[in-house]
């Protein structure tokens, strides 16, 4: 009988040993678990593929999103292990880039927000000197805000994205360049605004956004490269897309046909940019 409780216990501390080694890992990300965005829809059809990892969302726990400098914090010191952002040259260097641009480059095709009464505001502009008459608003730390100093555009720069709505209001600056699957939502949620979207002008320029991981971390980068190339390799990855409502409505409302556009340079495009891969970029 003794000999019968002992071996129980071991082939009990044996299930329990393998069911430990065998646990998903834990990957804290950014932003809410509730979100219904691209980069989160996308990353929770890979996760759920397999049983490797599973996703924590530490905002869920205070439901405020943390700002990007602490973001970028987070990830260097491992305390955050995925986010995603437009790319640049440093974040690349600072952290390991995932080389599919998630939104297919839609979010270097630029629509403004305007203030109500400024809705006509570049109805006579055709070309980038006289966009230059005209301040942007931007946050701090972003890569758009590089791209546009980098054309001679003037931006004022704020830390805190929520801060940029009642500046525009407040006419500290005159527009508030959003990706094209952007402006729409903000403005509903930040309707004690007087906001609209400008209807004449689409500033265009080669932005991908990414997935980023800590430098060091080539494993989970390997994993994420693999998964995103499995699911554009399938057919996937252009049925969520084209399906998802972020993006249809997008093209629904941004009404790029009839807009005039005005092409931008982006220096933080590095080498690794999938530029040759025409099956990772919206064509519109």
């Amino acid at each position: 009988m003794k000999y019968l409780k002992q071996s129980f216990l071991f082939l009990l501390i044996g299930l329990i040993a393998s069911s430990v080694s065998h646990a998903a890992e834990q990957l804290n990300v950014q932003g809410f678990s509730d979100d219904t965005r691209l980069p989160i829809t996308v990353l929770k059809k890979i996760i759920n593929q397999d049983k490797t990892y599973r996703l924590n969302f530490p905002d869920d726990a205070h439901r405020t999103l943390s700002s990007e400098t602490k973001l970028h914090a987070d990830v260097q010191n491992n305390d955050i292990d995925i986010i995603w952002t437009l790319t640049s040259k440093q974040h690349e260097e600072k952290f390991r880039a995932i080389y599919i641009p998630l939104y297919k480059g839609m979010l270097g095709m630029r629509i403004a927000i305007v203030k109500q009464e400024n809705k006509n505001l570049f109805s006579n502009i055709s070309n980038l000197d006289q966009l230059r008459a005209f301040k942007a608003g931007q946050g701090s730390l972003w890569a758009d805000t590089k791209i546009l100093e980098h054309n001679e555009l003037t931006v004022v720069k704020e830390l805190k994205y929520n801060n940029l709505f009642p500046m525009l209001e407040g006419e500290r600056f005159d527009y508030f360049p959003r990706g094209i699957p952007e402006p729409w939502a903000e403005i509903d949620r930040e309707s004690e605004y007087n906001l609209v979207v400008e209807p004449h002008l689409l500033i265009k320029y080669t932005a991908p956004f990414y997935f980023f991981v800590n430098k060091e971390n080539r494993q989970l980068a390997h994993y994420l490269t693999e998964k995103l190339n499995a699911l554009i390799t399938s057919g996937e990855y252009e049925e969520i897309f084209n399906s998802h409502t972020e993006i249809q409505d997008a093209i629904q409302l941004a009404n790029l046909g009839n807009r005039v556009i005005i092409n931008l340079e982006n220096p933080g495009l590095t080498a690794q940019t999938p530029i040759e891969r025409k099956e990772l970029w919206f064509n519109n």
